[in-house]
């Protein structure tokens, strides 16, 4: 019996030291903010401890021949992304203010060439359309010049281009006088040279007629976009074409060259150096469309005040 007793006695210690290393096993510390690694690749990491601000490693996947699946602080938190080794939070720019670009046009500017035409070839809808095409652009290319009264020059049945203007003078996008008033702006000399106007807007010249961007308008050989609409004669009357007053893609308009060079009956006017069509701008310069002679639509803009 007393050798029954200890035979008990013996069998109970064993089992508690059994019992004591599996415990061990289960209780063994994790290194703090990483998940523990695996001992072979079938065997699961555990997840990491949270970072500062983040929740810590799920610890789901394999732990590929050791290494940890768990990474701390791999979550991140909604302000602080430092915890666990992370990585920190990319800005959507790059965390670099973009420069500002172009300040625009000087506040001076009372005149430009568009650097477009209207959506429709010569139809811009009347007057009233062509003068709303002016005034965003300007506004564009300065929100300041919002304050000043922008007017299209073109001339209808009724209305002369030349009376819709203002008085002058007129700078361009830099600032520099293209025209000190109407009388020189419109005095270009016999078929539109040798006038007191190419005192100011130079012949053959693409630095004083710019867009309201400040960019030239194209008028070199293979790219030529000098004709711009005016429905306008020499003198700032009215022509016999006007696309129906602005209104229509059918018939003829008066056209100038803002380089003042190139073709037609009076090549260097910057007013009425020929007529093209009316219907909308084609890439190929299609007859019959302001795109006919070396254009895209484009009209001149005026400040009237």
């Amino acid at each position: 019996m007393r050798h029954f007793g200890l035979v008990f006695v013996c069998a109970a210690a064993l089992l508690g030291a059994c019992s004591d290393d599996k415990d061990d096993q289960n209780t063994q510390p994790l290194n703090p903010g990483g998940g523990s690694g695996g001992t072979t690749s079938a065997e699961a990491g555990s997840g990491g401890a949270a970072g500062s601000g983040g929740a810590g490693g799920t610890g789901t996947g394999s732990g590929d021949g050791g290494q940890p699946s768990g990474i701390a602080g791999s979550a991140q938190g909604p302000d602080d992304n430092n915890g666990g080794g992370g990585e920190p939070p990319v800005e959507s720019d790059g965390g670099v203010t973009p420069p500002s670009g172009d300040a625009g046009a000087d506040t001076s500017m009372s005149f430009f060439v568009t650097s477009r035409g209207g959506p429709d070839g010569g139809n811009f809808g009347g007057l009233e359309g062509a003068d709303a095409l002016c005034t965003t652009l300007a506004i564009a290319s300065n929100p300041a010049l919002a304050a000043k009264t922008w007017r299209a020059y073109l001339s209808t049945s009724t209305v002369d281009a030349r009376d819709r203007i203002g008085t002058g003078p007129w700078r361009n996008f830099n600032g520099v006088i293209i025209a000190n008033d109407l009388d020189q702006l419109h005095d270009q000399g016999p078929g539109g040279q040798g006038g007191s106007l190419d005192q100011t807007w130079l012949l053959a010249n693409t630095a004083i007629p710019l867009d309201e961007t400040g960019a030239i308008v194209p008028s070199g050989q293979g790219n030529v976009l000098h004709d711009i609409l005016t429905g306008t004669n020499l003198d700032g009357t009215a022509s016999a074409n006007t696309c129906t007053d602005w209104t229509a893609t059918t018939g003829q308009a008066q056209n100038g060259h803002s380089n003042r060079a190139g073709g037609g009956q009076n090549p260097p006017s910057w007013n009425s150096a020929h007529a093209t069509g009316c219907a909308p701008a084609t890439a190929n310069g299609q007859q019959g469309t302001v795109s006919g002679g070396g254009g895209r639509g484009s009209i001149y803009c005026f400040a009237a005040d």
